[in-house]
């Protein structure tokens, strides 16, 4: 008896899977095709710049007079500077006393506006130009800023540490001609310096003060070599090279390295604090050279490297300028947005505009004499 109650069981069961299987079959909702998604630097007409290296070429449009860069530098990882190179960087005088000094007060946590302005009272020509430069970004206050105590507070200790920079080391480096032009290459510094302590804020996770400080030395290679090698810079722009070879390569063809190992090359030879050295030589993320430093120095960087394609975006600062790809990892390990209209926002455009504008104003007040 019991053996015919088991196979009932097992017929109404075995029919009750098969009535549900045709019922399926019969009624089953429609499924679409599977279609292929987008990556998501392929998104939105292939506007974002935060697609990893090695994907599709045209990314962006770049501005006029600029063109991308698809692909980090490799040029091996010691880098040989030419004998006369390094011979004409030894000429470059060390890196002035005075801007320490100010610029510890300014980065110390109990300095003031007073504090600040007692040490450049030192600084005749700096009180001038910072007077000046304060007064013409104030256009429209109700009085004139006539102390530098007032400079100091209207401008804010990031301007300033800025101006201060720019305006020593500028006049270390004078414009040979037929090169870089000398105040574009402060202005586009001056400009990644404010966007690089912007972007270091809005991450939480680098430090701005060292992320500015490395904003506005990064391109100091580029200064040098236009001031001491005025003949063989303006071969960078000769049409005696393969149309595919980028600037850092082809520096790297007339100097035996580009203009970020000859900026940190300098940084060492003025015995600046190590991790600015290394952040300065590798500004352009070379991709054979592992980032040895330490994770504030890391994502200092990086705020640095991605201000620095921002600003491109935004101002042309000589023909053929390049614009590198940001690696997706670069926006994930300082938390930022991958999208570039997300961090090339009114306020940073704002920054990069009026930073441009200082730097334009900032020359050295002293009389030159007419050439001879």
């Amino acid at each position: 008896m019991w053996l015919v109650f088991v196979c009932v069981i097992l017929l109404v069961t075995v029919t009750l899977m098969i009535a549900s299987t045709v019922i399926w079959r019969r009624y089953r909702p429609a499924v679409p095709a599977l279609v292929p998604q987008p990556a998501p630097w392929e998104k939105e007409g292939g506007l974002d710049l935060t697609m990893p290296t090695g994907g599709p070429a045209a990314i962006v449009e770049p501005p006029q007079g600029a063109r991308l860069r698809p692909a980090a530098p490799s040029f091996g990882v010691a880098p040989q500077l030419l004998d006369d190179v390094a011979k004409g960087l030894a000429k470059i005088p060390p890196f002035p006393q005075a801007v320490l000094r100010i610029m510890a007060e300014l980065d110390s946590t109990g300095s003031s506006a007073r504090s600040v302005a007692d040490i450049l009272a030192t600084e005749p020509v700096l009180t001038a130009c910072l007077l000046r430069t304060a007064n013409s970004a104030g256009t429209g206050l109700r009085r004139d800023i006539v102390t530098v105590a007032d400079a100091v507070a209207y401008l804010g200790f990031s301007t300033v540490k800025a101006l201060l920079l720019r305006l020593q080391l500028g006049q270390m480096f004078r414009d040979a001609g037929g090169g870089y032009d000398s105040q574009n290459l402060w202005v586009h510094s001056m400009a990644v310096a404010q966007a690089a302590e912007e972007l270091a804020i809005r991450s939480g996770r680098a430090d701005p003060q060292l992320a500015l400080t490395a904003g506005l030395l990064h391109d100091i290679g580029k200064v040098a070599i236009n001031s001491q090698f005025p003949d063989t810079v303006r071969e960078l722009w000769s049409d005696n090279h393969p149309a595919d070879e980028s600037f850092l390569a082809r520096e790297h063809r007339l100097f035996g390295a580009d203009h970020a190992f000859i900026g940190g090359y300098l940084a060492s030879n003025w015995k600046l604090p190590e991790p600015l050295i290394q952040m300065i030589r590798l500004h352009h993320l070379p991709r054979e050279i592992p980032l040895n430093l330490t994770v504030e120095s890391r994502r200092a960087l990086f705020a640095v490297y991605i201000a620095n394609q921002l600003v491109k975006l935004r101002y042309v600062y000589c023909a053929d300028m390049e614009i590198d790809i940001i690696p997706a990892a670069v926006m994930t390990d300082l938390g930022l947005p991958m999208e570039t209209e997300r961090l090339l926002d009114a306020r940073m455009m704002a920054i990069i505009s009026r930073a441009a504008s200082l730097g334009a104003e900032t020359s050295d007040p002293r009389p030159r004499q007419n050439a001879a």
